[in-house]
């Protein structure tokens, strides 16, 4: 149609990347095919993926690598990875572009030399995996999580102005400890913060803090429920639980299946634990 119109249409792509081929199998080009304008009162503006192996015939079928016409930068695979683990993780895409500044001192013009692309699980930032099945693509991600996470178990302790004021604005935090809002400020001052607002709405909570089975747990495994009727609220402070109701605060053993409803991340506790809540569906405020 553009063609018969006489719109022009462009393709933007990118070079293969050889080490996500298959041995013995030829690399196409991927990219994206431009198309917009007006002609013979007649409008037309589309972004379609396309791929060829000589840069002269462009083919719809068969995008394999880089979701560009959504301006993303991750791998199908990857995305897929990503979707499963969504149940169970606050899983995510942090995106960080890098730019040269050529030409005369005081005259800059930015020029985008490059964008990276990186995955996000429980807050925790992390490289995107070559992989080449869905499965594996989930398993190298929660290899690298947890190599993360547990590099971060013993932070190191930096002098801050950041931890002096989380702790002035927010005293619920000591049920943590000082020590721990000094380690994490420098890295997790956000999650703090949030962490301290729901101590507030809930004071047992602090309490409950004070008397953790884990002496330094990670901010963003730090979690709040709380029931769709309002009857029960739940921290998480992996791997135990514990639930508020009519006042009475108790430890719980439980696992949920969570899915996303707009921004809002409703669970549902699993199998036979659904059966030994009094609420049946939560939803995650931290």
């Amino acid at each position: 149609m553009p063609r018969k119109l006489g719109i022009t249409q462009q393709v933007e792509y990118e070079l293969p990347l050889h080490d996500r081929c298959p041995d013995g199998e030829k690399c196409p080009y991927e990219g994206v095919l431009v198309a917009e304008g007006c002609r013979r009162g007649v409008c037309i503006k589309y972004r379609v993926v396309v791929h060829s192996t000589d840069r002269r015939n462009w083919v719809i079928e068969g995008f394999r690598r880089m979701r560009v016409d959504l301006g993303g930068c991750i791998s199908p695979t990857v995305a897929d990875a990503l979707w499963e683990l969504a149940g169970s993780y606050d899983v995510g895409v942090w995106y960080e572009y890098r730019y040269s500044c050529p030409g005369i001192i005081g005259m800059c013009n930015r020029i985008l030399e490059k964008k990276e692309c990186y995955l996000v699980i429980n807050g925790v930032k992390l490289s995107q995996p070559y992989c080449s099945s869905i499965g594996r693509c989930v398993e190298r991600i929660l290899e690298e999580y947890k190599r993360q996470v547990e590099m971060m178990k013993d932070p190191p302790l930096v002098s801050s102005n950041a931890a002096d004021e989380l702790l002035r604005r927010y005293p619920e935090l000591e049920a943590f400890g000082a020590e721990w809002v000094r380690a994490w400020a420098p890295h997790a001052k956000e999650r703090l913060a949030e962490i301290a607002e729901v101590m507030r709405k809930f004071p047992w909570m602090a309490e409950v803090a004070k008397k953790r089975s884990v002496s330094n747990p990670n901010p963003y495994e730090v979690e709040a429920y709380v029931a769709v009727d309002g009857s029960e609220v739940c921290l998480s402070l992996a791997p135990s639980a514990y639930c508020a109701k009519n006042g009475v605060v108790k430890a719980v053993k439980w696992e949920l299946d969570c899915v996303f409803e707009g921004k809002k991340k409703r669970c549902h506790p699993k199998g036979l634990l659904a059966f030994t809540t009094m609420a049946r569906e939560y939803v995650k405020i931290l």
